[in-house]
């Protein structure tokens, strides 16, 4: 009954475009939900208002996310109101781990054991690299641009034009090999969920039945392939209801289709279309430059964003002479509006376009002892030693995982080797395992030595004995095993405090699952799944007080008090390469839009007259976007050094460090990045020291030493 009581007094904070969505039910529904609009909180009270009000079974409902992030405050915000029992009875999750759950379940039919791996980028890497080097082709390929091509083609559901040269040959061994191996990549799952729902009639109508309503959350970021298992699943009942805003669709290079939410109203004829448009996260100036930036694409859905929130502080625009000034204006603005203001460092970030931008920045923010966190470098189980300890979890998981078996057997003895085995399973039209299995019968074909034979026989008895423990033991007592044979053949290349810390991830997942209904999947399968699936790479920690660098791409979803945009200039942001067509263009400004909306309080905007990038310095044109910007909301902060620097050709530039101070003399002009454009007056002490007379601030002695000053003669 509290639970009750507690959705009744939300429901009157509801205003009444909220409410009509919450209350509608049947049928196709879009929301058109702007940035900063609440999309979360209406789709929970939704959830809640269907259970409580209209009766609905939990079990017949589906909520889809793409993020574990997603699905875990979905699930948060949804237990606050409603019972455990109807919480445990709801499917909410990824799309990825949701289907794959069905394809264990439903595997025999699409020709898999349940128990197959899920291959991760790198992964599918190895295959293709192994293909490549086993098929001899007279031109050179990028693996990399194989592997995106590959899936490009599952989620496009195998009908993408201009393929790659003898893409159909290596496309043909890829899915062979990874059949073989009993393994899926990511675009399988969504593939093979696509035959099992076409080809078989029956299993279809099954889970039709099931998933009677069924929600998605960021409908502009599904592809081909998830619109037609969505498509497919609703259509028996039509109870599809779709959130998201086209205009935060930015993930085109990885598969998503906007189209997909832009016809959503030709898929389903009869769709209610709701749109929220009142942003409760930024400042009236934010939203009106925001506005301003989206209204310049075509394709897209008509809507007004506006916000009762205060007027704020106008967009800043700063014009750096170069990245390094760039990058020291960055973190002096970030001293300077953290004192000014009382923030956190937590409340600020620095996105940019590329990663490669982010390496300036740092060194700028170092100077100032100003703490950070990057975000979308390297992760820690990408590393090379856990992912040998995740090669063994695999292993005895699915044996059949050649690629997870080759890696740990060039642990144990040596490439040759390892080719011979593989050849001969070739050969043999056997698996590598089945290989190692009979070394005793093989060794001669092998040409091994008994000291190579037994550590192989080693090798297998461990993994056989670890597999026979699968059905008794949970995914933390069987990692604990491997961890300590793990440590006890390869003491001194591993960390024993890396492996704790994955030991202690594993307990946290097994306990976690306990405590769910008929105690989950506390099994090492389901750990690897949970992994594979659903944990996500560099998660922010808003815990710690760090300022947050990180990508665009990265920045979707979340909200800072102040944000900076870097590098806002003409083949960077937009990048060169989205100039080629007006679709791309378009996907740029989208992402433009999502930096400029993940800001509350305050947005900076910055770019460089010229950039080292890309091995050369380029003088650059500002963005597009800045032109674009509604003038009533945008404050370009050094307008005097900007016209200084409109015609560059008259003016020698001297980097600090990069001129000899003998070319320092009074009379010549300076600009400092925290006081603006001087002119030197007097030089002291051998040429140290400058009395400098700044227009805005008067007189002032500066030691050049220090100084970050750019000057011009």
């Amino acid at each position: 009954m509290e639970k009750n009581n507690k959705l009744m007094s939300v429901s009157f904070s509801l205003n009444k475009i909220q409410r009509k969505i919450i209350e509608t039910i049947k049928g196709p529904i879009l929301v058109v939900a702007g940035a900063g609009s609440g999309k979360t909180r209406v789709i929970t009270y939704r959830i809640v208002h269907m259970i409580q009000n209209k009766g609905i079974n939990p079990s017949n409902i589906l909520a889809l996310t793409f993020t574990k992030k997603a699905a875990k405050e979905m699930k948060n915000r949804v237990s606050n109101m409603i019972e455990k029992e109807d919480l445990d009875k709801m499917t909410i999750g990824t799309f990825h781990s949701i289907f794959s759950n069905i394809l264990r379940k439903e595997s025999h039919w699409v020709g898999y054991q349940p128990n197959y791996t899920i291959y991760d980028q790198k992964d599918s890497e190895n295959v293709i690299k192994k293909i490549l080097e086993d098929v001899s082709f007279n031109i050179s390929l990028n693996i990399k641009e194989i592997r995106k091509k590959i899936s490009e083609y599952k989620n496009s559901l195998c009908e993408i034009k201009n393929k790659l040269e003898y893409f159909d040959k290596i496309y043909k061994y890829y899915i062979e090999r990874c059949f073989k191996a009993n393994a899926m990549d990511f675009d399988d799952i969504l593939l093979h969920t696509n035959y099992l729902f076409i080809r078989f009639p029956n299993i279809l109508k099954k889970y039709q039945e099931k998933f009677k309503y069924i929600l998605i959350d960021e409908y502009q970021d599904t592809n081909l392939s998830q619109k037609k298992i969505l498509n497919n699943l609703a259509l028996k009942h039509q109870n599809i209801f779709a959130v998201g805003d086209d205009a935060q669709s930015i993930y085109a290079f990885r598969g998503a289709n906007i189209s997909n939410i832009l016809n959503f109203h030709i898929d389903y004829d009869t769709a209610k279309i709701f749109r929220l448009e009142q942003n409760y996260r930024s400042t009236n100036h934010i939203v009106e430059a925001s506005n301003n930036i989206i209204s310049f694409n075509k394709n897209q859905i008509f809507k007004k964003i506006w916000t009762n929130n205060e007027k704020g502080e106008k967009v800043k625009i700063y014009c750096a002479f170069s990245e390094k000034e760039e990058a020291r204006y960055i973190a002096n603005s970030i001293l300077l509006i953290k004192k000014k203001e009382k923030f956190q460092y937590k409340d600020f970030a620095i996105l940019y376009r590329i990663n490669t931008q982010s390496h300036i920045i740092e060194y700028a923010l170092k100077e100032k002892n100003i703490p950070y966190n990057i975000y979308g470098s390297i992760s820690f189980e990408k590393r090379k030693e856990i992912r040998d300890l995740f090669a063994y979890f695999r292993i005895i998981h699915n044996p059949n995982d050649e690629e997870s078996l080759l890696r740990i057997l060039k642990k144990i003895t040596n490439n040759k080797i390892v080719k011979s085995i593989l050849n001969l399973s070739k050969i043999k039209n056997t698996t590598t395992y089945d290989i190692i299995k009979n070394i005793f019968f093989h060794k001669k074909l092998l040409n091994i030595n008994i000291k190579t034979e037994d550590k192989i026989k080693k090798f297998f008895m461990k993994i056989e004995n670890l597999r026979m423990k699968l059905d008794k033991e949970n995914a933390y007592t069987i990692a604990k095993y491997t961890v300590n044979f793990l440590l006890k053949e390869n003491e001194k290349n591993y960390s024993n405090e890396d492996f704790k810390y994955i030991l202690n991830n594993i307990l946290f997942y097994v306990k976690e699952q306990e405590k769910l209904k008929n105690n989950g999947d506390i099994s090492l399968s389901g750990f690897l799944q949970y992994f594979y699936l659903e944990i996500e790479n560099n998660n922010i920690n808003n815990e710690e007080d760090k300022i947050s660098l990180m990508t665009v791409h990265l920045s979707k979803g979340l909200e800072f008090s102040i944000v900076f945009i870097v590098g806002l200039e003409e083949n960077l942001f937009p990048s060169k390469s989205s100039l080629e067509n007006q679709f791309k263009i378009e996907e740029e400004r989208r992402l433009f839009y999502v930096a400029l909306t993940r800001a509350q309080k305050m947005a900076v905007l910055t770019y460089a007259k010229y950039r080292f990038l890309w091995g050369n310095r380029n003088k650059n044109n500002p963005s597009r976007f800045i032109s674009e910007l509604n003038k009533n909301s945008i404050d370009i902060e050094n307008h005097n050094y900007m016209s200084l620097l409109s015609d560059v050709n008259r003016q020698k530039f001297l980097y600090k460090n990069e001129e000899k101070n003998s070319k320092i003399k009074k009379g010549i002009k300076v600009f400092h990045p925290n006081f603006g454009m001087g002119t030197i007056l007097d030089l002291q002490d051998l040429n140290k020291i400058a009395i400098i007379k700044f227009k805005k601030l008067g007189k002032k002695k500066i030691l050049l030493k220090l100084a970050k000053l750019t000057f011009f003669s």
